[in-house]
């Protein structure tokens, strides 16, 4: 068996490697375009076995945080706050072990001079590896991570009037703990955040079939993706935000909950529950590729007429 400083720096060397490959050619930095190639090959790198599932505090968490990193310092992309993308935080485990987690929370400056910031997120941790098996999550949620590095491509090419901050979160799985680290900290107290898109399993269903949860709290969200035409072949369909309905309310069942929490409006884009969910079966081999492509593509253009309309979205309150 490998010793953990060994299979760390496998880990760093593959993502430096990988990070260089995905790298923009600047052509593509003219205008907002969805790859799906490009979209496939982070997914397959963060899905990859030698991931051992991105637990949070393992190497291949910390392998998976570095990999986003690159990618986004291969964009040139500015960091939220601060000086650096990457933003450290404690994790108590349940044993009462501490481990370090890290959120990468980079920004693209809007053209105007509306203060309103849109955050895009998605979180890159899953469950690790349970008695020899690894839980590679490839929909959940390398999916969702694929699909925010690829917007953050394409808008830093043609900035929006808003900025946006892209907020790849760790920890997801062990409670929400990455968004609620940054919707408690000084960096997020210090932007005006008018809305959190967020986005968990968005590349695995064969009745191509995206939900859209949120827009029940925030009625005036519903409007601006309803003038949002859905790509061909797939279907938007609004929902599972109902209070009071169980597991069938996703309100706080991914990294929206905590901004939700803090009177920030969201909506958050994901697929029903599939055989994969939590399941060593969530590989990258099982992803339908035409409903990965038209998420990116919807994703997008919902996050162009967000900004659009961002400006005019009520108060929210607490």
């Amino acid at each position: 068996m490998l010793c953990r400083s060994l299979v760390h720096l496998v880990f760093l060397l593959t993502a430096s490697f990988l990070g260089t490959a995905c790298q923009p050619n600047p052509d593509d930095l003219q205008e907002r375009t969805i790859d799906t190639d490009r979209m496939m090959s982070h997914v397959s790198m963060l899905a990859a076995d030698e991931m051992s599932g991105r637990r949070t505090g393992t190497d291949g968490g910390v392998g998976a945080a570095r990999y986003v990193l690159q990618q986004m310092q291969a964009m040139a992309l500015q960091p939220a706050c601060g000086e650096q993308i990457e933003q450290t935080f404690s994790l108590v485990r349940r044993d009462g072990s501490s481990v370090e987690a890290t959120n990468l929370l980079a920004r693209i400056p809007g053209t105007g001079s509306s203060d309103a910031v849109i955050v895009v997120s998605a979180h890159f941790d899953h469950l690790g590896s349970r008695d020899g098996t690894v839980y590679n999550g490839a929909d959940d949620n390398a999916s969702g991570t694929a699909v925010l590095l690829e917007l953050a491509r394409s808008l830093a090419g043609a900035p929006p009037e808003h900025d946006v901050v892209f907020a790849a979160f760790d920890a997801e799985e062990s409670g929400l703990r990455g968004a609620s680290a940054f919707v408690e900290s000084d960096c997020f107290s210090a932007m005006n955040v008018g809305l959190n898109l967020n986005m968990d399993m968005v590349s695995r269903s064969d009745s191509a079939q995206l939900y859209t949860s949120g827009t029940l709290h925030y009625p005036f969200l519903r409007e601006v993706i309803e003038g949002v035409p859905p790509v061909e072949g797939m279907t938007i369909l609004f929902g599972h935000d109902e209070p009071g309905s169980g597991s069938d309310d996703w309100t706080f069942a991914s990294d929206h909950g905590p901004f939700h929490r803090a009177g920030v409006a969201f909506v958050y884009f994901g697929v029903e529950d599939h055989a994969g969910y939590h399941d060593p079966s969530d590989d990258i081999e099982a992803i339908t590729p035409d409903f990965f492509k038209a998420t990116g593509r919807f994703v997008l253009d919902v996050v162009e007429a967000m900004d659009s309309a961002i400006d005019s979205f009520p108060v929210v309150g607490q």
